[in-house]
């Protein structure tokens, strides 16, 4: 295989693998809410969560603008389990798997198509 096509082939499953622990991320998180049993702001919060998986299919079709919603969601993702009052165990698996899905997509940067500006 060539050199290009192994890194293109390595960005595509390091975007592809980086998407599944988005979601699992977020599957941990909405379980957390869930049997916590606060149901005061849960539900909002759970609606938010859910909301990062169009985001997420779309990255993985390659869209620039999902793949750095997905971003943003895994920076707030780090920020909520750093600063959010609870038990820690949630908050550090949360946060190592923001972390780990911020990494991958870092990695998968090269999986999009480069940006050419138009002539005038």
């Amino acid at each position: 295989m060539e050199p290009e096509r192994d890194a293109a082939a390595t960005a595509t499953r390091c975007l592809e693998v980086a998407l599944v622990v988005a979601v699992a991320e977020m599957i941990v998180q909405v379980a957390v809410l869930t049997a916590r049993g606060a149901w005061s702001g849960a539900p909002l919060r759970i609606g938010f969560l859910l909301a990062k998986l169009p985001f997420c299919y779309f990255a993985l079709r390659r869209r620039p603008g999902a793949y750095l919603a997905v971003w943003l969601y895994e920076f707030g993702g780090v920020v909520a389990a750093l600063t959010v009052r609870g038990a820690l165990g949630p908050r550090a698996l949360t946060a190592a798997l923001a972390g780990l899905t911020m990494v991958l997509l870092g990695r998968a940067v090269s999986a999009f198509p480069p940006v050419e500006w138009r002539s005038r």
